[in-house]
């Protein structure tokens, strides 16, 4: 199971806070580090230092049309092209309140927008099962690489995703999609939950106490 370290949920994020997350990641071995679009300058120090570089899209609340967000992605790799990976918050609320046909074209254009890996953020313990299956049929059709559980964003007042969450995705996956789990974990065994569930990648809050200094 891959590891990613990030510093999105947090309000704030200064240059050298960025720089203290890819020496954590180093530190801990970590396989990658997830960061905002506006982080990607301070990120470009670190290229060839073993650690990969995924960037978010519409974080944390995924309320840009579809065309904005793979407009966004464009304009990162325009300005950069450091990224190694895409993770795009998708527009949840609007999808479970019958707008499958947006869901569609934002995966569609995201992850046609650039030849690498574009992963779905989205909220899957506020779904029912059809709409899991109907997100993960949808994200297969149009190539999406993978499904985070949550945004982990904890001003937000809803429920949080748990290893229950994987092996739900997991279920719909059908051995194409890969299920991240994304939330606030705070022990090791909360970490071996997610990945006897099935998790392909765990991503952890820097501020986590798991994650060493």
């Amino acid at each position: 199971m891959k590891t990613i370290l990030t510093n999105i949920p947090n309000y704030y994020v200064s240059d050298e806070n960025c720089e203290n997350l890819y020496y954590k990641a180093i530190a801990n071995r970590v396989d990658a580090v997830l960061i905002s679009p506006s982080s990607m300058k301070t990120g470009e120090k670190f290229r060839g230092r073993g650690v990969k570089t995924c960037v978010s899209i519409s974080y944390p609340a995924g309320t840009a049309s579809p065309d904005l967000k793979a407009q966004e992605i464009l304009d990162c790799e325009n300005s950069s092209g450091m990224a190694d990976m895409y993770f795009v918050t998708a527009a949840a609320g609007y999808f479970m309140s019958g707008h499958e046909d947006n869901l569609r074209e934002e995966m569609r254009l995201c992850a046609g927008s650039v030849r690498k890996p574009v992963y779905f953020i989205t909220e899957a313990a506020e779904m029912t099962e059809e709409d899991l299956e109907k997100m993960c049929r949808i994200a297969c059709e149009e190539k999406v690489r993978g499904i985070v559980t949550s945004t982990a964003f904890l001003p937000y007042d809803v429920k949080r995703a748990t290893a229950a969450e994987v092996s739900r995705l997991k279920s719909y996956a059908h051995d194409v999609l890969k299920v991240a789990a994304f939330g606030q974990f705070h022990t090791l065994d909360e970490v071996e939950e997610a990945e006897k569930a099935g998790a392909d990648m765990i991503i952890l809050n820097e501020s986590c106490e798991i994650v060493k200094v």
